[in-house]
C-alpha cells in the first residue's frame, strides 16, 4: 500500500469516527474539502479495503463480537483506528484526533510485559517494545482488542 493511500485510509477512519457520512459521494466531497483528490470509485475501493459497514445509515468500522469488559481494553478497542509495526521494536497506532493520550494511558495501565515505553501525540502513539518477537505479540494483542 502506498503512503498516500495509507494516509487517505487514516483520514477516512478519522472522518467516520467524528461525523456521520452517509454515501460514497458525501465521503468523496468531504475528502475533497480536506484536500484529497479522489473519485467515487476510489472511495468505493477504500471502503472495501477498510471493511467499513453501514449502521443506521452511516459508515462505521465493523463492530466487534463483544466489547471487552475491562475499561482500558475497551478504550483501546474503541480508540485505535490503525496499527502497524515500524522497524524491529516499535509499534505505531493511530487514533482519532485528541484520543492518543487516553489510549496510551489505557495501554500503560494494562502493563503489557513486552511494552517498554509509550509516547502519545494527538492522534499517534509509539509503543517501544523489547524486540521483534515482542512486537509480534503486541501487534497480536492490539489486533485481538480491535477486531474482536
Amino acid at each position: 500500500m502506498t503512503a498516500d493511500r495509507r494516509k487517505r485510509h487514516l483520514k477516512i477512519l478519522e472522518l467516520i469516527s467524528t461525523r456521520a457520512i452517509r454515501t460514497q459521494e458525501e465521503m468523496a466531497e468531504v475528502l475533497a474539502a480536506e484536500g484529497w483528490d479522489v473519485t467515487q470509485s476510489s472511495v468505493s475501493r477504500d471502503i472495501t479495503a477498510l471493511r467499513l459497514v453501514k449502521a443506521n445509515g452511516v459508515y462505521r468500522r465493523p463492530s466487534r463480537r463483544a466489547a471487552p469488559a475491562d475499561p482500558d481494553e475497551r478504550r483501546i478497542a474503541d480508540g485505535v483506528l490503525t496499527f502497524e509495526p515500524a522497524g524491529e521494536a516499535l509499534v505505531v497506532l493511530h487514533t482519532p484526533p485528541g484520543e492518543a493520550n487516553r489510549v496510551a494511558v489505557a495501554l500503560d495501565r494494562l502493563a503489557w510485559p513486552d511494552v517498554v515505553g509509550t509516547i502519545a501525540g494527538d492522534d499517534t502513539i509509539f509503543l517501544a517494545v523489547k524486540d521483534h518477537a515482542a512486537q509480534r505479540r503486541v501487534l497480536g494483542g492490539v489486533r485481538k482488542l480491535t477486531t474482536g
